[in-house]
């Protein structure tokens, strides 16, 4: 009987389906929520033992978990297991894709990243599409599959439908452990990492240690957004400035060194979160600037080497060197002597060693042991997981204690708010948890997304989470909690309950918290309202004591386009101390009204103490002015010309999706409803439109939009994407401090 019943239990908890090689592990212990683990048969063949290990730490955690190793022929089977999980008893919260399972790569949902906005048309699909795991982990999203790459194996093409939402609202939370370097060694990766972790998650380890790093060229270099996103981490994690702990601040100016100072850093033991600002490729974090030097000699080395990367540059790209050449000396009053050896091997070596050394490369991290559990890469390709080797996967499953990375697969915006909820990891709140706030297509977690580290408090943050969110009542007490955490969840989940119910709250909130965290999702919930309430805040939050909601405030401020912001933007662009910010308000009165933005500041300026270099000030604003008129005009001319080539309109109509000057919207809208204009053009001008999303009159498009869709005899591309559009306007940006 004995025997029997140990068959019995071993049938329940090994499942295998023969025809379709399908392998199912189920759970030993039954938890409120379940997570799946999918893995290929290979990998798990490979590494059962590991997998088997992580699966019985995962439950002791307090997840039912699943096994699910299959040879998966594409991304639709995993789904359809994935579809059935969350319809049991006890749904599943998230699921890990280990080794090498099926990467959707995504066409036609540019408009759900921060910044991918490349022609996929002109471009290969392997370039042109966004890597994503939201074809997992948003099941709101829906797809038609294209085709499998031929040479990339393991990735899947699928263009987001027109009648899809148009947003990204993770239905659970993913991550992905897939090794940097896609050879024989895989294999033993994934087993040392899945062991280190089985062992990390019985320490319960506290965050006590963190840093924050900004990088060349990153936000303007506006110290004002430094400094402005310690004070916002302070609340966040007010642990960390007590004795014995600490939130270290580094900034690329500090050093000529920085990144020996950043690899030092990172070996720290004692560390827990390390966050990236920072330009990026797949394989590179940019840390530094060339060095800086106080004497002559060497400002003019540094203007040689300046000039021999720029003849290099010429080269690679096919351009004649000779006039790149003329072109410097005349621009810079040069002597022809300053470009002699940018093609001698000598130089060439040193110059590239030199470039090397500024920044972090996967060989430097591979090195190293690096410590933190949690690495944040707010950079641009950092997380492409479908490139070998990739810096996130480098750190996620390399010799030292990192768990996780959170990264990008594709370019990525610098304005992201990449710190939102991020205190909500003192409180035991698994990685995964966290990253499904993230909104992006682009965005992932590397590594294990059960992680989490001790919680500082006696509230179980993680179950309030899952099980509470749709709980009023107690969304509603946590509003009153000194607690800044809870205050920006309470908000978060009372909006998403209440919707527009909620909207006087937010003002309110918005006018009278003290915390730059809760007023800044107060903030947000207003902009993804888009009411008459929204446009009104603005004319405050541009204002506001944190930097980056003044930041983020210009912007939308020159999405919504109302010309009564034009004096206010004014105003604040002479008088505010962050260049970020300053830099986006230029954007803003380009878009809304280039020639009131210059009437405006002329009149601003003449106000000014007499101390002022009021001359300078105005041909400063002219000029720029002057060029966007230019700009706008050229553009509007080569859209409507009748002689420029299909592909050349093709290119300037897609200008529009970056820069969106009101102003445009009676031109495309005419060109999009031109039964005269070729099929693609009208399509591009369609897709163009979508972006004007915020925009105070968007109105005029959903007219059009309706319009269009009701012509049946117009062609298929063309109603299709009038179809997408009508959807992204009327449901407004996929994250709306991105959009």
């Amino acid at each position: 009987m004995k025997f029997r019943s140990l068959l019995l239990l071993s049938a329940l908890l090994f499942v295998s389906v023969c025809q379709a090689q399908l392998v199912v592990k189920k759970p030993v212990k039954t938890h409120p929520t379940s997570f799946a683990i999918f893995v290929d048969k290979t990998t798990y063949e490979k590494c059962a033992d590991a997998i088997n290990a992580y699966k019985d730490a995962v439950e002791e955690d307090g997840l039912s978990t699943y096994i699910y190793a299959n040879d998966w022929k594409n991304p639709d089977e995993i789904k359809a297991e994935i579809i059935k999980l969350t319809k049991i008893s006890n749904p599943i919260e998230g699921i890990v894709l280990i080794g090498d399972i099926p990467i959707p790569m995504i066409r036609n949902g540019q408009h759900m990243t921060s910044a991918f906005k490349i022609d996929e048309v002109k471009y290969k699909p392997f370039k042109s599409s966004a890597p994503s795991d939201r074809y997992y982990d948003d099941l709101d999203l829906k797809f038609d599959f294209i085709q499998q790459d031929s040479l990339h194996k393991l990735c899947f093409y699928y263009s987001v439908t027109p009648g899809s939402l148009q947003r990204v609202e993770k239905t659970i939370y993913s991550g992905r452990m897939k090794p940097s370097l896609d050879d024989s060694t895989k294999y033993d990766v994934i087993t040392d990492y899945l062991n280190r972790v089985v062992k990390q998650k019985k320490e319960q380890t506290k965050i006590e240690n963190m840093f924050v790093f900004t990088g060349h060229g990153y936000n303007s270099e506006a110290l004002a957004a430094w400094g402005d996103e310690e004070l916002a981490l302070r609340e966040q994690f007010p642990s960390l400035y007590t004795t014995g702990h600490k939130l270290k601040k580094l900034d690329h100016t500090m050093s000529n060194q920085m990144k020996d100072i950043l690899l030092t850093e990172l070996q720290n033991p004692a560390l827990n979160v390390a966050i990236f600002h920072a330009h990026g490729e797949d394989n590179t974090q940019y840390i530094n600037n060339y060095p800086e030097y106080r004497s002559v000699d060497g400002n003019v080395e540094q203007i040689k080497l300046f000039l021999r990367s720029k003849m290099r540059s010429a080269k690679r790209q096919k351009k004649s060197v000779d006039e790149t050449k003329a072109y410097f000396m005349k621009e810079y009053n040069v002597p022809e002597s300053w470009f002699n050896g940018a093609f001698s091997d000598s130089l060439v070596a040193a110059d590239s060693l030199l470039d090397y050394s500024l920044d972090i490369h996967p060989a430097d991290i591979a090195k190293i042991a690096t410590q933190p559990e949690l690495v944040v890469f707010d950079e641009c390709f950092n997380g492409s997981f479908h490139h070998s080797p990739y810096i996130a996967g480098e750190y996620a499953f390399g010799k030292g204690k990192t768990v996780a990375g959170i990264a990008n697969t594709t370019n990525a915006l610098q304005d992201q708010w990449i710190d939102e909820f991020a205190g909500v990891l003192n409180y035991g709140v698994r990685f995964g948890q966290w990253h499904k706030f993230n909104r992006l297509l682009e965005s992932h977690l590397i590594g294990d997304p059960t992680f989490h580290f001790a919680n500082y408090s006696k509230t179980d943050l993680s179950g309030d989470i899952t099980f509470k969110s749709k709980d009023v009542d107690f969304w509603r007490k946590a509003l009153s909690s000194e607690d800044v955490n809870l205050r920006s969840l309470a908000v978060y989940f009372l909006f998403k309950n209440e919707g527009a119910g909620f909207e006087k709250d937010l003002v309110k909130i918005y006018r009278n918290d003290a915390s730059f965290n809760v007023r800044m999702e107060a903030l947000k919930s207003l902009a993804t309202l888009q009411t008459p309430a929204f446009h009104e805040i603005l004319k405050e939050s541009i204002s506001d004591p944190y930097e980056y909601i003044r930041r983020i405030s210009a912007v939308w401020m020159g999405l919504v386009g109302k010309e009564e912001y034009i004096p206010i933007l004014v105003k604040q662009l002479f008088t505010d101390e962050s260049e970020r910010v300053s830099f986006n308000i230029r954007s803003a009165l380009n878009f809304i009204n280039p020639e009131e933005s210059y009437n405006e500041s002329v009149k601003y300026i003449n106000s000014m103490p007499v101390s002022v270099s009021k001359d300078k000030l105005k041909g400063s604003v002219k000029n720029q002015i002057l060029r966007t008129k230019a700009s706008l005009k050229e553009l509007l001319d080569n859209v409507n010309s009748d002689t420029l080539s299909l592909k050349n309109k093709l290119q300037e109509m897609r200008t529009f999706r970056n820069y969106t000057y009101l102003q445009a919207i009676p031109d495309l809208i005419s060109i999009a409803k031109n039964k005269n204009e070729k099929p693609e053009f009208r399509t591009v001008t369609i897709e163009a439109l979508g972006w004007f999303n915020l925009a105070y009159n968007k109105d005029v498009i959903v007219k059009a939009c309706e319009e269009i869709i009701k012509d049946l005899s117009a062609p298929k591309s063309v109603l299709k994407e009038a179809e997408r559009t009508l959807n992204r306007i009327k449901e407004g940006p996929s994250n709306v401090v991105t959009p």
